[in-house]
């Protein structure tokens, strides 16, 4: 009898564990999702969450290419950027003939979700230009990951993947303001 009671209750046990270990996976999961389209955009740095390691020196060559080397980093594609609360700016940056509107999701809510609130970062386009933005400067205005200008994908040749932009001082964007909005964005290193 002792036996018996005692097989169950292992059994018991064993299936307790493998529930959590599910569940706790599942939850683990959905936290820390994993791209399912082409990758479009890596945060690196100071960051709390990670879906991807370090930067590999063969076959993340344009990696390579602009000097950029990292332990872990978390990768985006297009939907998991789309996931987030969209912003939309209506603007009319010098490149375009008519207001546009653009859609993404804030840079705070992004670095919020990776554990880097309150960081500063330093931007990679595919070009290789830069811009950096203080804590203190991404706090003052409601900086957005556009992904889409008037519903349609920003791609590449076309300020896409990604195109860095805040609610400008007009709906013309003087030249000197969209100066500091990086298009053709790939990369964010984040400093805490």
């Amino acid at each position: 009898m002792v036996v018996c009671w005692t097989r169950r209750l292992l059994v018991v046990t064993w299936v307790i564990l493998a529930l959590a270990a599910t569940i706790g996976g599942a939850a683990l999961a959905e936290q820390i999702p994993t791209p399912k389209g082409a990758v479009i955009f890596t945060i690196a740095g100071d960051i709390d969450k990670s879906n991807r390691g370090a930067a590999h020196p063969k076959r993340d060559g344009f990696l390579k290419f602009h000097d950029i080397a990292f332990q872990k980093a978390f990768v985006f594609d297009r939907e998991m950027l789309e996931g987030f609360p969209p912003r939309e700016i209506k603007a009319q940056p010098p490149q375009y003939a008519k207001p546009v509107t653009f859609r993404g999701p804030l840079l705070k809510d992004v670095l919020k979700a990776l554990g880097a609130e309150g960081a500063s970062i330093q931007t990679r386009a595919l070009d290789g230009f830069a811009v950096e933005l203080s804590a203190k400067e991404i706090a003052a205005k409601d900086w957005t990951l556009a992904v889409t200008a008037d519903a349609k994908p920003l791609g590449i040749g076309a300020q896409g993947p990604v195109w860095l932009m805040h609610t400008p001082s007009a709906l013309k964007v003087p030249h000197e303001e969209e100066q500091r909005w990086p298009w053709a964005l790939f990369y964010i290193d984040v400093k805490k």
